[in-house]
């Protein structure tokens, strides 16, 4: 298949797949997500995206109705149902509490609904470069789930769009949270800086990585608040996402940023490109 869906044991093509109106997902946005990518037939960071995923749906109290490995499992067998010749993928997954009377209470011995997209994609450049604006975070506080209430980021995403950039970066007061659908970092004096984990940041599995390719690399790494102002004073502007693992920002609210440490940035890409490589086989496009 080019491309399928899966909800709760049946696949079809993406498409064609139906799913029932009182499924919570479509009443309440009662459901957590997660995404990765597909490399030549193997996915990339499994492990990572299934982990958070299902710790996701535990600090929501969602019976997934299956095992860590299991979901595992799932996810690979939906993969090899794609055709050979699709070069790039990306798999979408996720899970509601169940289908039921609309009630904001929980269903009683409620099981969550599985749905997964599974289709081909070209998959952005590492390292490409791009525009960001900033807009005030007004996402509630359960930013650390990634969960299926994202209107403030659909607004926010579609703020950055009419204003001709790839994406918005948000804060709360002069602090620095992340993307709209991305995480953000900077470097500054040859150091990594990001946010710290909390409950308005999202445990980014591409975050993650950048850590620990930091440390593979020699890059010293800051996890701290940083503002607005050092943001736009810093030597790079990075944006970071599953599908977009290394994005630099060149302008913010169309001034200039960054373009002082082109050589980190360079040294970042490679590292990422080598990380899939290894992983999946396949050797991702460099910008």
């Amino acid at each position: 298949m080019k491309d399928l869906a899966y909800y709760n044991g049946r696949v079809t093509p993406a498409g064609e797949m139906m799913i029932p109106a009182e499924d919570r997902a479509f009443y309440f946005g009662d459901g957590i997500y997660d995404v990765t990518t597909v490399h030549g037939g193997k996915c990339f960071a499994l492990d990572d995206h299934c982990a958070r995923f299902y710790g996701n749906a535990v600090k929501l109290k969602m019976d997934l109705g299956m095992t860590l490995d299991e979901l595992k499992a799932l996810c690979l067998s939906l993969i090899e149902k794609l055709d050979g010749d699709v070069p790039e993928a990306v798999l979408y997954f996720q899970a509601s509490r169940g289908s039921a009377p609309r009630n904001h209470v929980f269903p009683e011995k409620a099981k969550a609904n599985l749905y997964f997209t599974l289709k081909g994609a070209t998959l952005k450049p590492i390292g490409q470069t791009v525009t960001a604006i900033t807009v005030e975070d007004q996402r509630f506080e359960f930013c650390d789930i990634k969960t299926l209430n994202l209107l403030p980021n659909v607004l926010a995403a579609q703020k950055a769009k009419e204003a001709g950039a790839y994406e918005a970066i948000l804060h709360r007061g002069d602090t620095v949270t992340e993307g709209s659908h991305s995480g953000v970092s900077i470097l500054s004096g040859g150091k990594l800086i990001t946010p710290p984990l909390s409950r308005f940041i999202l445990p980014s599995v591409t975050r993650k990585h950048y850590i620990e390719l930091a440390t593979a690399i020699g890059v010293r790494v800051e996890e701290r608040e940083f503002s607005l102002e050092e943001m736009m004073g810093a030597d790079e502007v990075i944006i970071m996402s599953s599908t977009g693992p290394l994005n630099r920002v060149e302008k913010i609210d169309s001034h200039p940023v960054g373009g002082r440490d082109p050589a980190l940035i360079a040294s970042f890409a490679k590292a990422y490109a080598e990380k899939i490589k290894g992983e999946t086989g396949a050797s991702p496009r460099l910008a």
